[in-house]
């Protein structure tokens, strides 16, 4: 895990880290050893499954990181954490309106 930024974007709520090494990878997945894990059998060996898992564990801690850095660290990111803030506040403050409401109503009916 490396403490600088490095370039990426979001797909699908998720950040993905834009860098060489997918592109390598991706050519290793032609090469002698993982053809053959490709066309003896149709699910990745443990291995395989071992190395994605951790590659997408760093990714994740990664991203992680970087989303601190940018909510913490920046104008948007804390923009963004006060418009949440106040969203959330807003939310609470209807719930504990109704909750009141409801309960009011059911002394007026007893």
């Amino acid at each position: 895990m490396t403490t600088e930024e490095r370039q990426g974007r979001f797909v699908k709520g998720r950040y993905v880290i834009d860098e060489e090494p997918v592109a390598a990878a991706q050519e290793q997945g032609s090469t002698g050893e993982e053809a053959s894990h490709d066309t003896t059998s149709k699910t990745p060996s443990i291995e395989d499954l071992i190395q994605l898992t951790s590659k997408n564990v760093e990714l994740t801690v990664e991203s992680v990181i970087v989303l601190g850095k940018k909510l913490f660290m920046t104008q948007e990111g804390r923009d963004h954490i006060e418009n949440k803030t106040r969203q959330i506040g807003d939310e609470l403050q209807k719930t504990v309106g109704e909750l009141a409401e409801a309960a009011k109503r059911a002394i007026e009916k007893k």
